[in-house]
């Protein structure tokens, strides 16, 4: 049996698809990654992506995919690359196809110089290859008796609700509502509908007498994305989709550094929980670091004074270890070179910076300092998974 290792092409488009179709629909149910996302697997898309196969004897018998990514944090562009379609032949699996694929594309981003990566899947699958869940997103749970009680049962929907299609003129106003925020995934405009309806979503409008007000991306029990001009009206915008929607209630997710919405939602919502926002490996700790303690100090939290040395050691190859000091004076937050005193594993490292308890590192309990900045507010939006 001859197996080749390489990068798929334009002309492998439809073996490819049709090879990820039936792993998917095999282990889990009927999938049609076209459909599902759009935003990655049409086909005018799919050269944008690596896509890293094992072939025997010339057929697919594995993929690994690793698709662009760039999180902006206050204008600050940090390179990412997403990993999906992890896909092995149910007849070729244990033959360490997966694994030399993943290690290839995680070589390539280092080589490529890139910052983060993340993925969506099994936790301990994923932790092989430096992935941990992380990042913080807060989900509230809102009922229409909610609204009913806070606003009175008789008052008037405030936002009018139509839902979107490809080329509707309003998706240029959502569009730069997204632009404005200030941390996101960047989107491409050209592609900015099927991001926002991947993932069986569907896109609203909400407008008001003076007209676009904002717009929201829900699943009919969830809502993963709403955008808002004015986010103190978040209630009247729930109270417009359940009304619109004929539903009793909507979850509706939040990111941990928006602030506005996150006192909006808490003053009515009947419960929340946080929750882990993704799975990620960090490849360039200062940049990412640096990038979310601006954001942290931005959304209105005041940080103490002090500062921590890390050292995060892969422990095969000590010149790949990442040594640096983290620092905070008179509310300047600075990511700089230095020797570290506080080691961690890459696994424990993104526990540490990016989750809340009770996965919270005992650093933390043990150091004043890193209790009062930590966690940082890494996130991700649904609608940018892949």
């Amino acid at each position: 049996m001859n197996v080749q290792y390489g990068l798929a092409e334009a002309g492998d488009y439809g073996e490819l698809i049709d090879f990820c179709n039936y792993v998917f629909s095999h282990a889990h149910s009927p999938t049609d990654f076209p459909v599902l996302l759009p935003k990655l697997y049409r086909r005018e898309y799919f050269t944008l992506g690596r896509h890293y196969t094992a072939r025997e004897d010339g057929r697919i018998r594995a993929v690994v995919g690793a698709y662009p990514l760039c999180l902006n944090v206050l204008g600050t562009a940090l390179a990412g690359r997403g990993i999906g379609m992890v896909s092995v032949h149910p007849y070729a699996r244990s033959r360490g196809y997966m694994r030399t694929l993943m290690e290839t594309a995680l070589a390539d981003m280092r080589r490529d110089g890139i910052v983060f990566g993340c993925l969506g899947g099994q936790r301990q699958r994923y932790e092989y290859f430096g992935f941990s869940p992380a990042g913080l997103r807060t989900v509230f749970e809102c009922h229409r008796t909610n609204i009913r009680h806070v606003l009175g049962k008789d008052t008037p929907p405030v936002f009018s609700i139509r839902r979107l299609n490809e080329g509707d003129r309003e998706l240029e106003d959502a569009y730069q509502i997204h632009q404005s925020k200030a941390a996101r995934f960047e989107r491409d405009r050209g592609k900015f509908f099927d991001i926002l309806s991947s993932w069986k979503n569907r896109v609203f409008a909400l407008s008001d007498k003076s007209g676009f007000a904002g717009y929201l991306v829900c699943n009919d029990t969830a809502i993963p994305e709403l955008n808002l001009k004015n986010p103190a009206l978040m209630i009247h915008a729930i109270a417009s989709f359940l009304n619109h929607l004929d539903r009793d209630r909507v979850s509706v997710d939040v990111q941990p550094w928006e602030t506005e919405k996150l006192e909006a939602f808490a003053a009515f919502a009947e419960n929340c929980h946080t929750g882990t926002a993704q799975s990620f490996t960090v490849l360039d700790w200062q940049p990412l670091l640096a990038a979310l303690l601006r954001l942290k100090t931005a959304s209105g939290q005041v940080l103490p004074d002090g500062e921590a040395l890390f050292r995060i050691s892969r422990g095969d190859n000590a010149a790949e270890d990442s040594c640096f000091r983290v620092s905070v004076e008179r509310g300047r937050a600075q990511v700089s070179p230095g020797t570290g005193a506080i080691v961690l594993d890459p696994l424990r490292a993104i526990r540490l910076f990016f989750s809340a308890p009770p996965w919270a590192s005992p650093v933390i309990r043990n150091d004043p300092f890193l209790r009062g900045i930590l966690p940082l507010p890494l996130f991700f939006e649904s609608p940018d998974g892949v």
